[in-house]
């Protein structure tokens, strides 16, 4: 009787040990060390961004190291917003693009850059105008990119090294029209081409728009100068004028065409100047 009660009792804490080592260890306790600790994957380091123009298009390039993050996305958007913060960012131009990529980085556990040089900020491309850094927060990396024109968009993957590439189409025709928005941009021409300069100031109120600095004439000339009223409430005082100038490129080169507004009082400094820039071909 007695060599069957221990028996039992032995077989009893054989299995309570078992159970024990099958649970979990309590909160605290100590974790598996060695080859049994689990190692997080590497999060995607941005290594640089790149833009330039081609034929038909201009391209942005997103390289990183490692490898590509598995989440990103390109898409139109109304504003781009700095992250966290919500900041609007000013990018300039018509269009805009937010551009994200999910686990991923710009920067090391110490604060340092992941990437060589400068991000490319302002550029002077047929149609975008900048790419700026919106965010590096918590693993999600974005920017934005402002574009001079509405137009549409090519996005694809490329290997060794891992780049998003984003091509931006680029109109088959110079602007026709170019407006407060396209102050201090570079607009590409060809020679014979056209395209009209229109600019809204209070005529009626004394202010005018008149011409700083003409473009040299062995590239583009202004063929002429218009001002016209625009509609408005009959109600409201100081009417809304348009001032306009047509321009033809005529030559190769570079230019540039400087307006000033100015204002009502004799010899008062202009209140505003507006320049565009000229890059004529054949």
């Amino acid at each position: 009787m007695r060599a069957r009660v221990a028996a039992l009792a032995l077989s009893v804490a054989t299995g309570v040990g078992a159970l024990a080592s099958a649970l979990p260890p309590a909160s605290g306790a100590a974790r598996a060390t060695g080859a049994e600790r689990l190692v997080a994957p590497a999060v995607p380091r941005l290594a640089a961004v790149r833009v330039a123009a081609h034929r038909g298009y201009d391209r942005i390039v997103f390289e990183f190291a490692g490898s590509l993050p598995a989440v990103h996305s390109v898409a139109p958007v109304a504003r781009v917003t700095a992250d966290p913060s919500g900041r609007p960012l000013a990018l300039g131009g018509r269009a805009f693009l937010r551009v994200v990529f999910r686990q991923a980085t710009a920067h090391t556990a110490a604060g340092a850059r992941t990437y060589a040089g400068a991000l490319p900020g302002r550029v002077d491309l047929p149609v975008v105008r900048s790419v700026v850094q919106a965010g590096d927060f918590e693993n999600v990396l974005s920017f934005g990119v402002g574009l001079w024109e509405h137009t549409s968009t090519h996005v694809f993957v490329l290997e060794a090294p891992p780049r998003l590439v984003v091509d931006v189409r680029t109109p088959a025709t110079a602007p026709t029209r170019l407006t407060e928005l396209d102050a201090g941009r570079l607009v590409y021409l060809t020679r014979g081409e056209r395209t009209t300069v229109a600019l809204r100031t209070c005529t009626s109120c004394g202010y005018s728009w008149r011409v700083a600095r003409a473009p040299a004439g062995t590239v583009a000339r202004i063929v002429s100068t218009s001002v016209v009223p625009l509609p408005h409430d009959p109600g409201v005082v100081g009417a809304p004028y348009e001032s306009r100038w047509v321009l033809r490129a005529v030559g190769d080169g570079r230019t540039a065409l400087e307006l000033d507004e100015t204002p009502p009082q004799r010899g008062a400094a202009p209140v505003a100047r507006y320049v565009l820039r000229f890059d004529v071909a054949g």
